[in-house]
């Protein structure tokens, strides 16, 4: 989660809207949240809690994307695993994915990223951009879809 804050800072001081989609429920949603330390850049979560299908099932994106009020056509989904990708690219938003989950580069443009990065630092410039393609001068961006 290093660095996450100061990108949910940037994104939401540039008019994202940020929701937060998550397995997690109970204690460990609340222990996740905490660690983030970024409840005032996030304006809607769906977890654990509010469904029992997880990822790559599509609800759970699906009802972060009601709480936002957003269509997924406006909207891309983070994460670190191709069950992410699937989950968001079938709600219809796009995806990409940062490399903190263990996945490969490969597997997650597999899976329908249009950027993969090292972290979500890396990535920041594809989420401000909402364009995949690799730039020449950040040696941080591994792949792009």
């Amino acid at each position: 989660m290093e660095g996450a804050r100061e990108v949910l800072r940037i994104l939401a001081e540039q008019g994202g809207r940020i929701a937060l989609a998550t397995d997690c429920k109970g204690l460990s949603f609340t222990r996740h949240m905490s660690l983030l330390d970024s409840r005032d850049y996030i304006a809607a979560t769906a977890c654990g809690d509010d469904l029992d299908h997880g990822k790559p099932d599509p609800r759970l994106v699906g009802i972060a994307l009601r709480k936002l009020g957003l269509a997924g056509s406006q909207t891309v989904m983070v994460g670190d695993t191709p069950y992410d990708a699937e989950a968001g690219i079938e709600a219809g938003t796009k995806a990409a994915g940062v490399l903190t989950g263990g996945f490969s580069a490969d597997v997650l443009a597999d899976a329908g990223c249009f950027a993969v990065a090292r972290d979500l630092s890396a990535l920041l410039p594809n989420l401000l951009s909402g364009v995949g393609g690799r730039d020449p001068s950040q040696s941080d961006w591994l792949r792009s879809a």
